[in-house]
């Protein structure tokens, strides 16, 4: 394993336990934020489901709007959405 996919996979296993902390509420903000990003499809802006979220971060990693170097963008969208836990 190369030392960008440890990076990766550790960042991937810390936004999974997030998840844990975010309750419906949090995660429809959340998808509410995201909305008006055309880069992010539709049906997944509108899922704010476990999965759904799942799916939102995992398109912004395809996007490279996230990635193991920079992830501010998801940070500060928690902050936008008052979901402290997250931060």
């Amino acid at each position: 394993m190369t030392n960008k996919f440890m990076d990766s996979a550790r960042l991937r296993g810390i936004l999974l336990r997030l998840q844990d902390k975010l309750s419906d509420n949090d995660r429809q903000r959340l998808h509410f934020f995201f909305g008006s990003d055309s880069d992010i499809p539709r049906r997944i802006r509108d899922d704010p489901s476990l999965g759904g979220t799942l799916r939102l971060i995992d398109v912004l990693f395809d996007q490279d709007k996230i990635n193991e170097r920079d992830f501010t963008l998801l940070i500060n969208a928690f902050k936008e959405i008052q979901c402290y836990d997250a931060n």
